[in-house]
């Protein structure tokens, strides 16, 4: 592909979206919920998380998702916007604990004013186990720039 972002003429099923690794820390879980005025204990003491069987404190369904929304917005960049984005968390995520975050294009279709593409986003742990899966809609307009 040309450049660092997708071109539309270019993308394929098998276009590879570049992973996004990412460690969220105590303090980004901590912060997350207090920005998002999430005032439930499992997000910000350990205690009350071990109380609740968890080892941890955990990261929040809605910062996962973030993290799924910054994998696709970081790749397409200004060609594109994310329009819609669904996602299911399975399995608990830990702060300093990888989350491994991938996605791949499952069609790919326009209409007369927007191309679309429907992709599967996948977040895992470090040991590869399945924490969050999902749908996001990624649409390139004619109103974004040159290609």
């Amino acid at each position: 592909m040309g450049g660092d972002k997708p071109i539309w003429e270019e993308i394929s099923m098998t276009t590879r979206i570049p992973e996004l690794v990412i460690c969220p820390d105590h303090r980004q879980v901590f912060m997350f919920s207090a920005v998002t005025w999430n005032r439930h204990h499992i997000h910000y003491s350990k205690d009350a998380a071990i109380r609740e069987g968890l080892p941890d404190v955990v990261v929040q369904r809605g910062l996962i998702g973030n993290f799924l929304a910054r994998l696709l917005t970081d790749w397409v960049g200004e060609k594109g916007e994310l329009r819609k984005l669904a996602w299911k968390v399975t399995r608990s995520a830990l702060p300093g604990k990888d989350i491994v975050c991938r996605a791949r294009i499952r069609e790919k279709f326009d209409s007369e004013d927007e191309k679309y593409l429907i992709c599967e986003v996948t977040a895992f742990s470090e040991k590869d186990e399945t924490i969050a899966s999902g749908e996001a809609m990624v649409v390139f307009t004619n109103n974004h720039g040159p290609n």
